[in-house]
């Protein structure tokens, strides 16, 4: 059967790479490289065969008209990014291999899982694959099985439903009749405010929430951050919070 061999789960923030790059980093710059090098050297040493991405489309695909809740891609190859991307955060076009046939197994056998995924033959991907991606695997030579999610376009699926869904992607993939070594890459968020009147306090936006959701995963659990993560909570914390809800799915992933 096939085996899950490493879940990681990192920020997709566009700005870092070339933060990273500058002579005259921030301070708290090298703390942050720190850890990327340590999951970088995880993943390695995990030795998946491909990796299962997890992120959010920023409504460069799907907009508000037509916004999948949760979507999975099915091709050969994945074109990123796009050209806003590449204008404001210097982040690289590139070509990363894909791997149809697990993408059909994961979403055959979801709805035997009661979990209907829409679907792409034709999807780009932008930064919040690409970025998790230069940080963990900048080869970016492992084929990929991105699944997306909207965390952004209210209405949003539920805390419980992205717990749900990882706990359905789990379940599929440990049935699945190969040897495949699978690795998990999901990006998300904790407090942050983009475009808000918050994002120019110069502070932190919510030190208290993103205390208690390092807490639940590092606990295992689950039913504090689902019961603690409804929109209007999420949204307390900054409008952007709800990139968190990722982790959530991460944890159904994670058992």
């Amino acid at each position: 059967m096939a085996r899950i061999v490493s879940i990681i789960g990192t920020t997709h923030n566009p700005f870092m790479p070339r933060l990273f790059s500058r002579p005259n980093r921030p301070p708290g710059c090298a703390k942050v490289i720190e850890r990327i090098d340590m999951l970088r050297e995880k993943l390695r040493q995990a030795k998946p065969d491909v990796l299962v991405t997890i992120g959010n489309d920023h409504l460069h695909q799907f907009f508000m008209d037509n916004m999948p809740a949760f979507m999975i891609g099915k091709m050969d190859s994945y074109d990123g990014t796009f050209h806003d991307e590449t204008r404001e955060f210097g982040i690289p076009t590139c070509r990363i291999p894909g791997d149809l046939e697990l993408s059909d197994q994961i979403m055959e056998g979801a709805f035997d899982q009661g979990v209907d995924f829409a679907y792409s033959n034709e999807l780009t991907i932008d930064h919040s694959i690409i970025v998790p991606l230069m940080f963990v695997r900048p080869e970016m030579d492992l084929p990929i099985v991105p699944i997306l999610t909207n965390c952004i376009a209210p209405p949003l699926p539920r805390p419980k439903r992205y717990y749900e869904v990882g706990r359905a992607i789990r379940a599929v993939i440990d049935e699945i009749p190969t040897d495949k070594r699978i690795g998990v890459v999901v990006s998300g968020h904790l407090s942050l405010e983009i475009g808000g009147p918050k994002q120019f306090e110069g502070r932190l936006m919510d030190p208290d929430f993103d205390a208690k959701a390092v807490g639940w995963i590092a606990n295992g659990d689950a039913e504090g951050a689902v019961n603690n993560c409804s929109f209007d909570q999420l949204k307390k914390s900054g409008n952007m919070t709800h990139g968190f809800l990722n982790f959530i799915m991460m944890m159904g992933i994670a058992n």
